[in-house]
């Protein structure tokens, strides 16, 4: 595999994002790059983020990692996010204005919110990963961060939330419109609180992450693939969908696309099978740069 290729001498990258179908080496790819610019780059700190249900990171590099940032190296760090530790992080520090906010936009009595509050819901684990990268981007700590994501319909889920959760917002703001009419009419003003605070920094978090995504100079998108037709046409849905999303994405890393030279019948069929999807590949991919 020769990743001697664009986005590794880019040095204006500050986020790169490693996608695909699962099993294609997409951590591999995350972490050899991290060590690339690392060398590179050695005033450069960088993150290594792995949104994986089965992170595969501190395997990697042979460092327990897990739901914390750890050093790898002198400007290296990693973290592998837990949605459910997340999200019991972000109740803790929110879910008293959370629970106020549905209260003041909806008919529901606190008892139903509470009980409504407590249970997960679908795309959880994407939010929650898209919160996390908003808090590492707010704090400015590191010069570039890798995101190594999870198979590839979790990554589509993932990228296309930020979108989402600025609707998610603009709804949430028309359900406070009603508070602040009455408290208008009650007290003569309207005094914001911890809702509109809340409501307004997720909101800031949100555009920063979606503004990172489509910055064309500073992010790029890296699927990651493999010779096989089930990956190759995964990575063509990816792809598509990341145009559609205005990400950029100009190179496709192609993994195990070398076999040893034995001589036995079995290795020179598994052969044939990879030429005959590496060239699928270049056909699919022709505008892009293919790297193996």
């Amino acid at each position: 595999m020769n990743l001697t290729n664009q986005f590794l001498l880019n040095p204006e990258l500050s986020f790169i994002i490693f996608g695909g179908k699962g099993g294609s080496g997409k951590t591999t790819c995350a972490c050899a790059t991290a060590l690339y610019f690392a060398q590179k780059y050695k005033n450069k700190k960088i993150l290594v983020v792995s949104t994986d249900p089965a992170p595969s990171v501190g395997d990697s590099f042979d460092i327990e990692v897990g739901n914390k940032i750890t050093q790898i190296q002198n400007n290296i760090w990693a973290f592998e996010m837990d949605a459910k530790e997340l999200m019991e992080d972000f109740r803790k520090k929110n879910l008293e204005v959370v629970k106020t906010l549905v209260e003041r936009g909806t008919y529901l009595d606190r008892e139903d919110i509470e009980e409504f509050a407590e249970k997960s819901f679908p795309g959880a684990d994407e939010v929650m990963a898209v919160i996390k990268i908003a808090e590492f981007l707010r704090e400015k700590k590191y010069d570039l961060i890798i995101l190594d994501t999870a198979p590839t319909g979790h990554t589509k889920v993932l990228l296309s939330l930020p979108e989402t959760m600025k609707r998610w917002l603009k709804v949430a703001d028309l359900m406070m419109a009603k508070h602040r009419f009455l408290m208008r009419r009650i007290r003569g003003k309207y005094i914001k609180d911890e809702c509109d605070k809340f409501l307004k920094e997720t909101a800031e978090d949100i555009d920063r992450v979606n503004l990172l995504l489509k910055n064309q100079k500073t992010t790029e998108f890296v699927p990651v693939t493999i010779p096989e037709p089930v990956s190759i046409l995964e990575v063509e849905s990816l792809t598509k969908d990341l145009q559609s999303l205005k990400i950029k994405v100009k190179s496709l890393i192609v993994n195990r696309s070398v076999m040893a030279e034995e001589k036995c019948p079995l290795c020179t069929l598994k052969m044939k099978e990879k030429e005959k999807y590496l060239k699928m590949v270049e056909e699919k991919f022709k505008n892009y740069q293919i790297f193996k």
